[in-house]
């Protein structure tokens, strides 16, 4: 059973579980999680990126996926010596970022009897994109820990995560589903990275991506049109360096 439950976390001295925020590891508002009958988070994240139950849809594939760790878990409470459930439950729970576990040691659960095709084809499109979800959770760590007066060192660490985005991207590995949570914070990494190693046909790439995605939203029109802008100086400093200084057009 279901019970959706509203918490508001403002400090108030009438509105109970004040501490429920900090308690399920979360900083930011708005949160959504899926809690078990203990009180323990079993999912943050689903095929779209962070939880937000936006549409029936998307609240029922939740559940779905939910109902499988439950099942998983009963499973092999019934029978711990059935490798197959055992295997699943795992990677599951990975997906799930319930349970860290190292990605060669899922490579090798995946293989397991008894995983079903569905959750096969499910660990595949999590574990393609597992490098940028890490990448951007260590960002975002390591953010975290430098005061919000230490610009300088904010801009590093996005220019560190930048440069290594625009290296997955070269690498092959490029995401094309706007509807994946990470979408927007990849192609934006990407044209950072790109602009900053003055490589046009990246830049440009990303903006036209990342326009087709979000160019309809209002409220993303400025970010849109100065990243143009931005790339129509790079575009325009190279025109005046000559073709042997237009280090981004020769990748």
């Amino acid at each position: 059973m279901f019970v959706p439950y509203v918490n508001i976390s403002a400090q108030l001295p009438d509105k109970p579980d004040q501490g429920l925020l900090r308690a399920i590891g979360s900083r930011s508002f708005p949160t959504c999680v899926i809690m078990d009958t203990d009180g323990k988070v079993i999912l943050r994240n689903d095929t779209a990126g962070a939880f937000r139950p936006t549409t029936e849809k998307r609240l029922r594939a939740s559940l779905e996926v939910v109902q499988e760790l439950l099942q998983l878990r009963s499973a092999v409470k019934a029978d711990p010596e059935d490798s197959g459930s055992q295997a699943s439950l795992k990677v599951v729970e990975s997906i799930l970022e319930i349970r860290s576990i190292p990605l060669a040691e899922l490579d090798r659960l995946i293989e397991e009897p008894g995983i079903s095709k569905q959750l096969t084809q499910r660990f595949r499109r999590w574990r393609a994109v597992k490098p940028v979800t890490q990448l951007l959770q260590d960002y975002v760590a390591k953010v975290r820990k430098i005061p919000r007066s230490d610009t300088a060192a904010r801009t590093r660490e996005f220019h560190s995560a930048a440069g290594k985005m625009l290296a997955f991207y070269r690498q092959g590995l490029v995401l094309d589903d706007p509807r994946a949570g990470i979408f927007s914070d990849y192609w934006r990494l990407v044209f950072e990275g790109a602009l900053q190693e003055e490589d046009v046909e990246a830049a440009a790439r990303a903006l036209t991506v990342y326009r087709q995605a979000f160019g309809s939203r209002p409220d993303l029109k400025n970010r849109i049109d100065l990243m143009a802008k931005r790339l129509g100086s790079l575009r325009k400093s190279q025109e005046q360096s000559g073709p042997d200084e237009k280090q981004g057009e020769s990748r």
